[in-house]
């Protein structure tokens, strides 16, 4: 065997190696053994993306306030034991809020409210339905002078005691080519945690369309 011959055995070896080491981490198995794909997107990651996302309508299913409520910006993130922590800045308009006196329900138009808000996103994912969900607790970071003082702590909360369903649709179908040939391969989610400041997606690959 030549030298030259005895190189590229090595450099294949080597070669093979590195795929092995670096693929491995990226590996595991779900609960029925099948194997999965871990996707791992950074906190700077997911507020770049949350940023193009902006402006943000969140729908208000509160009985207390109606109106149209805008995550206007975000700019913090962080994420540690399932907890999505940001800052940023919340406006409402055309707001409408109710209360009760001598048990009777009026309502109070507040018009326009901007303020600079720091909320805990708490997250938790559905293997059943395979959503992730998340339950917002926020709170006011400065002293509004509004004309209703207590517009503030309608709007934000409005937003808690409740979880919200992030579409996961989104999660693209890959197309393997082979020659002219087109192969789509699932990638559906079976588990989401948020930890060391990133977000981890176990992804099982499925070969054919999304179910």
């Amino acid at each position: 065997m030549s030298l030259v011959d005895m190189l590229n055995i090595n450099r294949s070896r080597i070669l093979w190696l590195l795929c092995s080491l670096l693929l491995y981490p990226l590996s595991t198995a779900s609960a029925d053994g099948q194997k999965t794909v871990v996707l791992t997107l950074p906190a700077e990651t997911v507020l770049a993306s949350l940023q193009k996302a902006l402006p943000l309508d969140i729908p208000s299913l509160s009985r207390q306030l109606q109106g149209d409520i805008t995550v206007e910006s975000v700019d913090q993130l962080t994420i540690h034991n399932n907890l999505i922590s940001v800052r940023g800045t919340l406006s409402g308009k055309n707001l409408v809020v109710t209360t009760n006196l001598a048990g009777q329900d009026l309502q109070i138009r507040v018009g326009e409210v901007r303020l600079p808000v720091a909320c805990d996103l708490r997250t938790r994912f559905d293997p059943v339905k395979r959503k992730l969900l998340v339950a917002p607790q926020c709170k006011d970071t400065a002293h509004n002078q509004g004309s209703a003082q207590d517009a503030p702590s309608s709007l934000l909360g409005a937003l808690g005691g409740r979880e919200y369903a992030v579409d996961l649709d989104a999660l693209e179908t890959i197309n393997l080519k082979i020659g002219s040939r087109s192969i789509p391969i699932a990638m559906e989610p079976v588990g989401i945690a948020g930890v060391d400041n990133a977000l981890v997606f176990q992804m099982l690959p499925r070969v054919g369309p999304r179910r």
